[in-house]
């Protein structure tokens, strides 16, 4: 069954290739537009002229304070001086009272 379904998709892509069709003209066409046969004809544009784009200046943040060094000071402060873990070994001895 498997070899069946196999052989049938192998079939359809060799079928799919072989009704191919070809393009019957150039998508692109053979000979480029000379100079002579463009348009000589004037175009007048009217309305305003385009604006210039305004200017965006970047607006600066406010300083910091504290500042971003004394900030991580303190913070590394505060985890040196936490209460850590004790590293306990398990015995299988009972607690001695």
């Amino acid at each position: 069954m498997k070899l069946l379904l196999k052989l049938l998709i192998a079939g359809l892509v060799l079928l799919t290739a072989g009704f191919a069709q070809e393009p019957k003209h150039a998508v692109v066409a053979q000979e480029p537009a000379s100079p002579s046969a463009a348009s000589t004809e004037q175009m007048i544009a009217m309305g305003s002229p385009q604006r210039p784009a305004p200017v965006v200046q970047p607006k600066a943040l406010p300083p910091l304070n504290p500042s971003l060094g004394e900030i991580a000071r303190k913070a590394r402060a505060a985890h040196a001086a936490a209460p850590k873990a004790q590293v306990v070994l398990a015995d299988d001895a009972p607690p001695q009272k």
